[in-house]
C-alpha cells in the first residue's frame, strides 16, 4: 500500500505544480511553489522506487473513461530503476530551476506557462515508465513529446528556436509511428493491449513478425534516444531549451527511449537472433564515435553537451547490443554483464549529464553567452561552478574514482568477451575492433571536456561578459554539489547498484544475473568467465590518489619555497592577453585534421583591405562543420515539399470540385466492393 500511495503522491504533487503555476500573478511565488512541488514529486518517485526494490512488484488498475477503459500500472524492478533515475535527476534539476528561472520573471504569464509545462513534463516522464497499457503509454508518450516541444520553443523569438522545435516534433512523431506499429504487431498476437499479455505472447511470434517488432522498436525509440542517423533533432533542441529543461531532456527524457528498448527486448521479445545485437552494436559504434567527434568540434557549450549525449547513448547501446548477442549464443552470465553495464551507464549519464547542463546553465546565467570562444577565466569568478563542472567532466570522461569509470569499465569487460560469441574470423575481428573504438571514444571524450573546461574556465577572459561574471546563486550550486557527490559515491561504492541490477535482470530470458556480478566485497568489481577474471578495487584507486596528493603536499611544504611571488606570465617582455590563449578552434584542430574526411570542415579566411602589409591588418578565420547525416534528410525534405506543391495544385478551393472528388472515390469504392 505504501508503494501505491507514494506513486499517487508523486503524481498529485506534479499536478499541484501545474495548477499552482497559475494560482498567483506573482512569478516569484509561482517559481518557488511549482518547482518545490516538482522537487517533492521527484523525491516521492525515488521513495516509491526504493519500496518496489524492497517489497517486490506491484500491479495497479485504474478505471478511465472510454476509449482508454481500464488502465493497468505495473511497478516492477525495471520501472523502479528508471523511476529512480527520473527522481534523482529531476529533484536536483527542480531545485536548480528555482534559481536559474529567475531571469525569466519578466516574461509574465509565459513564465508561468513554462513552470506548468515543466511539471507536466515530469508527470509524463513518471507515467511513461509506470503505465503498462499500450493506449495509456502512447497517450503519455505524446504528452511527454508535446510538453517538451513547447519548452524547447519557449524562446521562439530567438533565431533557430522555432526551427529546432519543429525538427524535434517531426522526428518524435516519426518515431511514435514506428512505436505504435511495434505495439500493434504484438497486440495482434496477444489479443490484448496490456503489457503482461504482450510479454506472454512473445513465444507465439513468427520469425518475420518478431524481427519486424524488433526493427520498429529500434527505429521508434532510437529516434527519441538520438541514435545516429535519427539524432538530428537533439543538437538543435537541447541548446534551444532553457538550461534546466535541457538537463532533463538530455539526462532523463532520452532514457525513456532506453526504457522502451529494454521493455521490448528484455520483456516482450525475449531471446532473438544474434544479428539483432550486431545491428544495435553497429549503430552504437557510429553514434558513439561520431557523436564525440561532433562534440569536440562544437563551440556552443550546450550544443557540445547535446552531441555528447549522442555519444553516451551509443555507449549504452554497446552494452545492450552485446547483451543481445550473448543471450542469442546462450551465454547468460555475459549477457547479464552487458545489460548491467548499459543500465548502470543509464543511471550514471543521467547524473553527470544533468550536472554538466546545470554547469553550462550557470555559465550562461552569469555571462549570457554559450560560445566558449567568448569565455575564459571563469574559475576565478565562479569557483564553485567550475569545480562542479570539472567533476562532471571527469565523470563523463570515465576517469576514476567517478561513476562514469565503473559503467564504461563494465562495458569494456563485456566487449572483451564478445569475440568468443561471434562466429567466423570477421566476427572475431569485429569484436576486437569494438574494444579499440570504445577506447577511441573515451580518449576523444576526454579531449572534448579538456577543451570544454579549459577554454571556458581557465586563462584570461575573452570578453566583457566573462570579465563581469559572478558566481551562481546558492539554489543552483547546492543541487550541482549533490550530483557531484553522487558521481563520487557511485564510483567508489557500486555494490548497491549491482544488487538492483540483479533484481532487474533476474527474470529476463537468456540472462543469468546472479553470477554476473559475483562480489567478494562491496568495493570489488569482479567479473569472471572461465579462468579469466577482471578485478578493480575502486577504494584502492581512491586511496592511491589521496596518498599521492598527500605526498606531494608534504614534499612541497618541506622543500618548497616559502615565499611566492605573483606576476604575469613571462612572454619575452610582452604582457600576455586573451588573444594569446588557446582557442576552442585551435585546440580541436589536430582532431579536425585527422578526421577531416568525416567532418568535412568548411574554412573561410577574411583579411581586411589595409594597404600596410606588415602592421594593422586584421585576419578573421571561420570554420564550420556539417553533420553529414543532415544531408541525408535533404532529398526527403525536397520530396515532401514537391508532394505538397502537387497537392496544392489540386486544392483549388472550389467546393464543387471537392464534391466531385468525393463522388469519384465513392463510385470507385462501390465498384471495387462488388469484386467484378
Amino acid at each position: 500500500m505504501t508503494t501505491e500511495l507514494l506513486l499517487y503522491l508523486s503524481l498529485l504533487l506534479f499536478i499541484t505544480g501545474v495548477l499552482s503555476a497559475f494560482a498567483s500573478s506573482n512569478n516569484k511565488i509561482a517559481n518557488y511553489v511549482a518547482h518545490g512541488m516538482a522537487a517533492l514529486g521527484c523525491l516521492a518517485a525515488v521513495l516509491c522506487a526504493i519500496f518496489i526494490f524492497a517489497g517486490g512488484t506491484v500491479d495497479l488498475a485504474v478505471s478511465w473513461p472510454k476509449p482508454l477503459g481500464l488502465i493497468t500500472i505495473r511497478l516492477d524492478y525495471l520501472a523502479a530503476f528508471f523511476l529512480s533515475v527520473i527522481g534523482v535527476a529531476g529533484c536536483a534539476v527542480s531545485i536548480y530551476a528555482i534559481g536559474y528561472s529567475r531571469e525569466y520573471y519578466g516574461d509574465g504569464r509565459r513564465y508561468q506557462a513554462m513552470v506548468a509545462l515543466y511539471n507536466a513534463f515530469l508527470l509524463s516522464l513518471v507515467l511513461v515508465v509506470t503505465v503498462s497499457h499500450v493506449a495509456a503509454f502512447i497517450v503519455v508518450w505524446e504528452l511527454m513529446a508535446v510538453t517538451s516541444f513547447f519548452l524547447v520553443n519557449y524562446k521562439h523569438e530567438h533565431a533557430g528556436a522555432g526551427r529546432a522545435a519543429f525538427v524535434y516534433i517531426v522526428m518524435t512523431h516519426i518515431g511514435t509511428a514506428f512505436i505504435i506499429t511495434a505495439f500493434l504487431l504484438l497486440a495482434h498476437k496477444a489479443g490484448s493491449l496490456d503489457f503482461g499479455s504482450l510479454a506472454r505472447a512473445a513465444g507465439n511470434l513468427e520469425g518475420w513478425t518478431k524481427n519486424a517488432v524488433f526493427l520498429c522498436a529500434l527505429i521508434g525509440f532510437g529516434a527519441k534516444a538520438g541514435i545516429i542517423p535519427l539524432h538530428i533533432w537533439l543538437p538543435r533542441a537541447h541548446p534551444a531549451a532553457p538550461s534546466h529543461v535541457s538537463a532533463l531532456m538530455s539526462g532523463v527524457m532520452i532514457k525513456t527511449a532506453i526504457y522502451g528498448l529494454c521493455r521490448f527486448y528484455l520483456d516482450f521479445l525475449g531471446v532473438g537472433p544474434a544479428w539483432w545485437g550486431v545491428l544495435v552494436i553497429a549503430l552504437a559504434v557510429i553514434s558513439s564515435v561520431l557523436g564525440v567527434l561532433y562534440a569536440l568540434m562544437e563551440h556552443d557549450l550546450k550544443r557540445l553537451l547535446a552531441y555528447s549525449s549522442v555519444e553516451n547513448v551509443g555507449i549504452i547501446l554497446l552494452g545492450m547490443g552485446a547483451g543481445l548477442i550473448f543471450a542469442a549464443k546462450g551465454q547468460g552470465m555475459l549477457a547479464a554483464l552487458a545489460w548491467g553495464a548499459a543500465l548502470y551507464h543509464v543511471l550514471n549519464h543521467a547524473i553527470f549529464k544533468s550536472l554538466l547542463f546545470m554547469g553550462a546553465g550557470a555559465v550562461l546565467y552569469s555571462t549570457h553567452t554559450k560560445d566558449i570562444e567568448h569565455l575564459g577565466g571563469l574559475i576565478k569568478r565562479m569557483p564553485y561552478s567550475a569545480l562542479w563542472f570539472l567533476a562532471g567532466a571527469a565523470a563523463i570522461s570515465a576517469l576514476p574514482p567517478f561513476n562514469g569509470f565503473i559503467s564504461e569499465w563494465l562495458t569494456f569487460q563485456a566487449l572483451f568477451y564478445l569475440p568468443q560469441a561471434l562466429d567466423g574470423a570477421s566476427g572475431k575481428v569485429f569484436g576486437v575492433l569494438l574494444v579499440g573504438l570504445l577506447g577511441l571514444t573515451g580518449a576523444l571524450a576526454a579531449a572534448c571536456f579538456v577543451k570544454a573546461f579549459g577554454v571556458t574556465f581557465l586563462a584570461k577572459p575573452r570578453s566583457i561578459h566573462a570579465e563581469q561574471a559572478k558566481e551562481a546563486d546558492i539554489t543552483m550550486l547546492v543541487p550541482m554539489a549533490m550530483l557531484t557527490g553522487l558521481c563520487v559515491i557511485l564510483g567508489l561504492w557500486p555494490e548497491p547498484v549491482f544488487n538492483l541490477l540483479k533484481q532487474i535482470l533476474a527474470g529476463a530470458a537468456g540472462v543469468d544475473a546472479y553470477q554476473a556480478f559475483a562480489q567478494t566485497a562491496w568495493h570489488a568489481v569482479i567479473v569472471q568467465s572461465g579462468l579469466v577474471t577482471a578485478n578493480i578495487e575502486m577504494p584502492a584507486v581512491a586511496a592511491l590518489v589521496l596518498l599521492s596528493g598527500g605526498v606531494a603536499v608534504t614534499l612541497y611544504r618541506l622543500y618548497g619555497k616559502p615565499q611566492v611571488t605573483q606576476g604575469e606570465t613571462w612572454t619575452c617582455g610582452i604582457v600576455p592577453t586573451a588573444r594569446m590563449e588557446y582557442t576552442a578552434t585551435g585546440f580541436s584542430k589536430p582532431v579536425r585534421l585527422a578526421f577531416r574526411a568525416i567532418l568535412r570542415p568548411q574554412r573561410e579566411t577574411l583579411v581586411d583591405s589595409n594597404p600596410n602589409r606588415y602592421f594593422g591588418r586584421r585576419l578573421s578565420y571561420h570554420i564550420s562543420i556539417t553533420d553529414i547525416f543532415s544531408q541525408f534528410y535533404r532529398p526527403i525534405n525536397t520530396g515532401i515539399i514537391n508532394a505538397a506543391q502537387f497537392m496544392k495544385a489540386i486544392q483549388t478551393g472550389s467546393v464543387q470540385l471537392y464534391i466531385g472528388y468525393i463522388t469519384a472515390i465513392t463510385v470507385l469504392a462501390l465498384f471495387l466492393s462488388t469484386r467484378w
